[in-house]
């Protein structure tokens, strides 16, 4: 399965030349709904965000380097990117999330009544030594990304999503985590990722900016 997906997720990039590309409109616009229905299934069963184990195991070598020893999802989801972190990455995880109804778990994932509260959680050791994984937050108005940064008191950071945004509110994280993001955290490491035709995902690895 985790092959399989793998080669789905590298896919992605013709299927996204295919209806973004030199073609004509007429001929590519039956193709949206069709997989934006798609796109929901297949995030529904895995993650909104496409995170290979090529890219999972560079972050955890550099995040390891860095001391760190494990991360936190508090988005969890199906738990599939929590168990690509463990056995792809060899991090510790802890995985939790609110929404209880998933078509399948990869991973153990705690469930909660309020994702802003799992950081609530005890955590084995110093924050220092572990890292917050903010992996595709709900879509605004929904400020639950910008809630739990607001509570990590972590050194680091990892942040799965869009960058580029094209209005105030944007179309998934908001703005607003985005502009907390540059104004309080040091950017380590950014990797290109696989994403769906029309997004620009990445996954970047940041450092609490030291204040004077």
């Amino acid at each position: 399965m985790r092959q399989a997906y793998h080669d789905f997720a590298l896919a992605l990039d013709v299927v996204s030349r295919g209806v973004l590309g030199q073609k004509p409109l007429r001929t590519t616009a039956s193709w949206a709904p069709l997989l934006l229905r798609f796109r929901y299934y297949i995030c529904s069963l895995f993650s909104w965000g496409l995170l290979t184990e090529e890219v999972a195991q560079e972050a955890a070598k550099v995040l390891k380097e860095l001391g760190v020893k494990g991360v936190v999802d508090p988005l969890a989801g199906s738990g599939w990117q929590a168990m690509l972190w463990e056995v792809a990455g060899g991090l510790h995880v802890i995985a939790l999330d609110s929404y209880e109804a998933k078509s399948v778990a990869w991973s153990g994932v705690k469930l909660v009544t309020d994702s802003r509260r799992a950081l609530a959680e005890p955590i084995d050791g110093d924050l220092t030594s572990w890292a917050l994984l903010l992996s595709w937050p709900p879509h605004s108005p929904e400020s639950v990304g910008l809630d739990l940064l607001r509570v990590w008191h972590g050194e680091f950071l990892i942040y799965l999503g869009e960058r580029a945004l094209d209005d105030d509110d944007g179309p998934w994280p908001g703005q607003s985590l985005l502009d907390a993001i540059q104004d309080d955290w040091d950017l380590l490491q950014r990797y290109r990722i696989p994403s769906w035709p029309g997004c620009k995902d990445d996954l970047t690895i940041y450092r609490r900016r030291k204040t004077e």
